[in-house]
């Protein structure tokens, strides 16, 4: 994955092992012409490299996930409609888990 963080694409493995479900990503790494244009924040994880966004349409398959990242150590997730933001950016706050 070009321009991802080195731990934070080892941590997301270890969780798509762990949660025994494919991780299709909607969005990783973008440069901060085209996080403006999708109307991502100024300070976005995803130009930094930290941030993936992991389709998910399923409830079983929400629990999984959400379990995986969690147990490899992520804190800082994000709950949408059809996927699941995560990120592990240090320059923003931890322990966070929020719905969009």
């Amino acid at each position: 994955m070009q321009g991802f963080r080195h731990n934070t694409r080892l941590k997301l493995n270890r969780a798509r092992d762990l949660a025994g479900v494919p991780f299709v990503v909607n969005s990783a790494y973008r440069c901060k012409e085209y996080n403006r244009a999708v109307g991502g924040s100024e300070r976005s994880a995803h130009t930094k490299g930290y941030a993936m966004d992991i389709k998910c349409l399923e409830s079983r398959d929400r629990f999984k996930i959400l379990n995986a990242l969690l147990s490899v150590g992520f804190k800082r997730i994000g709950v949408y409609g059809t996927f699941i933001h995560v990120d592990d950016d240090p320059t923003l706050p931890t322990n966070v888990i929020w719905y969009g």
